[in-house]
């Protein structure tokens, strides 16, 4: 029986794009929607103070807020990272593995 990665390479393959349709589905849609704790925190009249400066600071690069475009392409990078994080604890993994069989 073979258990190399060639023969999982097609769900892979379907699971990556699948991972893409919902990362642009999604970074469409919710730029466009307001979170659900931020409109009852308007309605308290609440206001926001930060205990650190994030990078990112509400998932948007600091001059491109609502650029939709903008969006798909940081959530795409962050996938693609995500995604390349998965790929090598998973062979690192594999190759623990081996060494222990």
């Amino acid at each position: 029986m073979r258990t190399d990665l060639s023969r999982h390479r097609n769900p892979m393959l379907l699971g990556i794009i699948l991972s893409f349709v919902f990362v642009v589905v999604g970074a469409v849609w919710l730029s466009q929607s307001q979170e659900t704790l931020d409109k009852v925190a308007e309605h308290l009249g609440v206001t926001a103070s930060p205990i650190w400066n994030p990078p990112i600071p509400d998932y948007e690069i600091p001059g491109f807020e609502g650029n939709p475009l903008m969006n798909i392409v940081t959530v795409t990078v962050f996938t693609l990272l995500v995604l390349a994080v998965a790929l090598i604890v998973g062979k690192s993994l594999k190759a623990k593995a081996k060494i222990q069989d």
